[in-house]
């Protein structure tokens, strides 16, 4: 016996037809939309099944505005199946930077908190060659060297000919 299928929230059927009006398959939207297919084929048929019971799936706002991202919805769209929120944070990220706008602030990126944390962990000479690499710095100039001695055997032999 089938589980009956729970109606599935309005924006499933939105997405399900934007991916098939921009000829992706559940793979590629899913890829784009970074989640896994799993995710994307609860998301996009509303529903999951869990011991055999069909249990409705609503995506969390975040990840609807990465799903519509990948599919192409506006957030006029989003707006029309009651997705205010959503609606807002794809508006949020169609709009142009500013320079208070916390996608131009690196100390609210957890990724690059993490980063520094890490590079501040490496010692001088390591935390110069990362930003050397990924071109933050110039390469640094050869430091002068103190002067080196001479070898034992060879001071030896010096002062045996005096």
């Amino acid at each position: 016996m089938d589980a009956p299928t729970p109606d599935p929230p309005p924006e499933a059927a939105l997405i399900r037809e934007a991916a098939r009006r921009a000829r992706l398959s559940g793979r590629e939207a899913a890829r784009r939309a970074g989640v896994s297919e799993t995710w994307w084929r609860h998301i996009a048929n509303g529903y999951q099944d869990v011991r055999g019971v069909r249990v409705a799936v609503q995506a969390p706002d975040d990840t609807l505005v990465r799903v519509a991202q990948a599919v192409g919805l506006s957030s006029d769209e989003l707006r029309q199946v009651g997705r205010d929120t959503a609606a807002d944070l794809l508006d949020e990220l169609a709009a142009p930077p500013t320079p208070t706008s916390p996608s131009t602030m690196a100390t609210n990126n957890p990724q690059i908190e993490a980063i520094a944390t890490l590079l501040a962990t490496l010692p001088p000479e390591a935390q110069d060659e990362v930003l050397r690499r990924v071109g933050l710095t110039q390469p640094a100039a050869p430091q002068p060297t103190a002067p080196q001695r001479e070898p034992r055997e060879k001071r030896r032999t010096q002062r045996r000919a005096s």
